[in-house]
């Protein structure tokens, strides 16, 4: 079971890494970040946009919330070429 703590959408002031798909975000982009207690253990999402409503359509066609950190696509429509 999940426990939604928070869900933002922030600017980064420091690089971090996408728990969808892995890749960077840079700073200076906008992301999605949620802290969850997921099995009683305090977790921290940040997300690209994109990647998030990825994992929200997936969740929302499935009713399976979970994934697996690094391991999802990055929607192709947001990667440069």
């Amino acid at each position: 079971m999940t426990t939604t703590l928070s869900h933002e959408t922030m600017t980064a002031r420091k690089a971090h890494r996408c728990s969808w798909c892995g890749q960077d975000i840079p700073v200076g982009e906008v992301y999605s970040r949620s802290r969850v207690i997921y099995e009683g253990e305090p977790i921290t999402n940040k997300f690209h946009l994109e990647c998030e409503a990825a994992a929200d359509e997936i969740g929302r066609a499935t009713g399976e919330w979970e994934f697996y950190p690094y391991e999802n696509e990055r929607p192709a429509s947001a990667v440069t070429p």
